[in-house]
């Protein structure tokens, strides 16, 4: 059974490169460009990971989150934070010194940002 990924960014272009791009390595890959849809399909398809763009009109990423923790359904699911306010080089700090949360530089190459979600995945 693939793993499910929930991909929220409010970017045309960078869900449509995450989808394609984890699609094509065996994942169910499904897209939300808002934090309300991102919440509704969170809690009806129940995915393995989501992958949370930091800054969204309406709802950020933060706000996201908060939910994400307050439900019981919901709080086990890894975040990943993706972020185009901090360089590859930062991301892999900010991991390397904090547990329990991840995040990936839009500017880092898709192959490493997927490298980086498999390791997350165990797969």
């Amino acid at each position: 059974m693939s793993k499910k990924i929930l991909v929220v960014d409010d970017e045309k272009g960078v869900v449509d490169l995450l989808y394609k791009f984890l699609s094509k390595e065996g994942f169910e890959v499904m897209i939300a460009t808002d934090g309300k849809t991102a919440l509704e399909r969170a809690r009806k398809f129940l995915p393995d990971l989501i992958i949370l763009d930091v800054r969204m009109p309406d709802m950020d990423g933060g706000e996201v989150m908060a939910v994400i923790e307050e439900d019981e359904r919901l709080r086990r699911i890894p975040v990943v934070f993706l972020t185009g306010a901090v360089s590859e080089g930062e991301a892999l700090a900010i991991n390397q010194k904090r547990a329990g949360q991840a995040y990936i530089s839009k500017a880092s190459d898709i192959r490493e940002q997927v490298k980086t979600i498999k390791k997350i995945l165990g797969v």
